[in-house]
């Protein structure tokens, strides 16, 4: 028998993981079942200690970033990724080291970084316990909060403040995402008062949340009821400050969010543990809002499929186009009441569940199976042979969103293209780099013959920045826009 050192629960000699908290097991954890008793016993101490810590003026200090680094060759499919916003429910509940107890802000709306003045953080719980009474956080940030904003406390960070947002998790690898994957939820706020806790599940496996948990003022919420919408309220009663939404699932997980007070009015964040992840997805998605403004490229302008000519524009005799091929197939996987994150997260799914990475035909000289055997009548489209390369999966990607009135494009370089995404429930843009999470690759000339890649990156690469060392002679379209451009179609932003 295996025993939580965290939160003291029963586990199977086999269990990685606490079936009550989620805490990674070890072999320390072979211990008597008093031990962890005594541990949770000795919280409530903890905690007022740590209060007591923390009640007084907060320091600030500035934050320095590192400049993108430079690259020089593309980016590999069996390579691990540049960058990882996953976190694993180890590392969600990691203790903060003493040198990490510092309250800041960032505020990047032009991509410099401002630390900004705050107030007294009276009662802070310490980062790994999130679930004492009255743990909300007292904070005032004298600065307008956007989602480009970070706050950072205690080596944590929350950011991407909208009114709504999402986290997810999925498997048994415990990945926290900032957007919807298999289960987990969105956090909407009502008003100044009050915020809806969604719950969904989007997999194939039964699970039902078994505890909510909302730091607050006075005393924090909590609710074990198994239900799908949880109303909290009495943000009202609270300081200018933030607290954490916990939910645990009943496969173990457990998801996090936060909700932010300031002169009355809510904020909901995500929440991650590594805020050097939180500035770097800030500063790539500045780097492409910039991208995007270079093209006119609006969420306003960026839902249209006609004209997209992709793969080719079709001029020859029995020349096709394939863009037709992509909106019908947008509207087999997804439903129309879904929310706009879901329909994206299934089309990425499709995709990296269904193709594989072309390592043939670049080997032969060529960017793609149409071009290498000079035939565009549609034989040796994606969609016939289901291979392809980065920028045929940007543009597909793309192009599905589009059919679903999901502003998107595809940003490209000369080493590699991801498609960039309006979710406008987060009031923000999104890179999703599916090439990078494809399950196959083919290296053979028979496009069926496919390898399973030794690597799992399943939804890392979905609403994070692995394309971040891209960031150099950066485009955004649509298409073939390169063809479109030498037979005079003008995409509609550009009107």
């Amino acid at each position: 028998m295996k025993y939580c050192k965290k939160c003291g629960a029963e586990n199977k000699d086999d269990a990685e993981y606490c079936i009550k908290c989620g805490n990674k097991l070890g072999k320390e954890n072979h211990k008597g079942a008093e031990e962890g008793k005594n541990r949770r016993g000795m919280l409530p101490v903890t905690l007022l200690v740590v209060a007591v810590l923390a009640i007084g003026t907060v320091k600030l200090y500035p934050v320095f970033l590192e400049k993108d680094a430079e690259v020089s060759e593309p980016l590999e499919q069996d390579a691990a990724p540049v960058s990882d916003i996953s976190q694993t429910v180890e590392e969600a509940v990691e203790p903060v080291s003493a040198d990490d107890s510092k309250t800041s802000v960032t505020s990047a709306s032009t991509g410099n970084n401002e630390t900004l003045k705050t107030g007294s953080a009276s009662a802070a719980a310490s980062s790994n316990e999130y679930t004492a009474t009255g743990s909300w956080h007292d904070f005032t940030i004298s600065s307008d909060i956007t989602v480009n904003t970070i706050l950072k406390y205690d080596g944590n960070a929350i950011f991407n403040f909208n009114e709504t947002v999402a986290v997810g998790v999925h498997g048994k690898r415990d990945t926290l995402s900032t957007t919807e994957t298999e289960s987990g939820f969105i956090l909407s706020v009502i008003d100044d008062d009050s915020a809806k806790v969604s719950f969904y599940n989007n997999g194939t496996d039964h699970i039902v949340p078994v505890l909510l948990t909302a730091e607050m003022s006075a005393t924090d919420y909590s609710d074990e009821t198994a239900v799908t919408e949880y109303i909290i309220s009495g943000y009202s009663d609270c300081a200018n400050g933030f607290g954490l939404i916990q939910m645990e699932l009943s496969n173990g997980r457990t998801v996090k969010a936060g909700i932010l007070r300031e002169n009355g009015q809510l904020y909901a964040a995500n929440f991650t543990t590594k805020p050097a992840i939180a500035e770097n997805n800030r500063d790539f998605r500045l780097k492409m809002d910039a991208v995007l403004a270079e093209s006119n490229i609006k969420p306003d302008n960026s839902t249209y499929t006609d004209p997209i000519y992709y793969p080719i524009v079709p001029v020859g005799q029995g020349e096709k186009t394939d863009v037709e091929f992509w909106v019908n197939k947008s509207n087999e996987i997804v439903e129309p009441d879904w929310t706009d994150a879901h329909k994206v997260t299934a089309f990425y799914e499709y995709i990296i569940d269904n193709m594989a990475y072309d390592n043939w035909v670049l080997s032969e000289g060529a960017k793609s199976r149409a071009f290498y055997h000079k035939d565009f009548t549609g034989t040796y489209f994606t969609s016939r042979t289901n291979v392809g390369i980065c920028e045929d999966f940007a543009n597909i990607l793309a192009i599905m969103c589009r059919a679903q009135g999901i502003p998107a494009t595809k940003i490209y370089t000369g080493e590699h293209a991801w498609t960039h995404v309006y979710i406008a429930d987060y009031g923000r843009w999104m890179s999703v780099d599916v090439t990078n999470d494809l399950r196959y690759s083919c290296y053979s000339e028979d496009p069926a013959n496919w390898t399973v890649k030794s690597s799992n990156s399943r939804y890392v690469s979905l609403d994070n920045i692995v394309a971040s060392a891209f960031t150099k002679n950066c485009h955004a379209g649509i298409g073939n826009d390169r063809d479109m451009e030498r037979y005079d179609i003008i995409p509609v932003e550009l009107q």
